[in-house]
């Protein structure tokens, strides 16, 4: 019971890595981690795709229609925050730190990781 439980946890974590290292490369691929102006131009070129540009021919699973990823237009801008706007390059900055000293951790933390779990099953044995 507790080897089903720790291949479960094990293969959460390799798949929650994976889909982080899957966005990181998406995002990198696109142009979100450049300057301010390849990161907005990324922005237009992803708002502007179809459902059917994102998803591969193999997908069953696509809707009959092809509509836009913001299908309305807005029919009336709301003023923006000015607190909130002021605010937004600081976060997006805090986001990008956060984002890149846990990849510089991670030579420190996947070996403890690893040792921990290697430790539980020789607990087992």
């Amino acid at each position: 019971q507790k080897v089903k439980v720790m291949a479960v946890t094990i293969a959460k974590a390799t798949a929650k890595l994976g889909v982080v290292g899957g966005t990181v490369y998406f995002t990198a691929k696109e142009g979100l981690w450049g300057n301010s102006k390849e990161t907005n131009d990324a922005y237009k070129r992803l708002k502007s795709k179809t459902l059917d540009e994102w998803l591969p021919a193999s997908v069953d699973m696509k809707p009959s229609t092809s509509k836009k990823l913001v299908s309305k237009p807005l029919t009336q801008k709301k003023e923006e925050t000015p607190a909130v706007k002021s605010q937004q390059p600081s976060q997006y900055n805090a986001c990008v730190n956060t984002v890149f000293k846990t990849l510089a951790d991670l030579p420190e933390t996947v070996p403890v990781k690893v040792n921990s779990v290697v430790t539980y099953f020789k607990n087992l044995g």
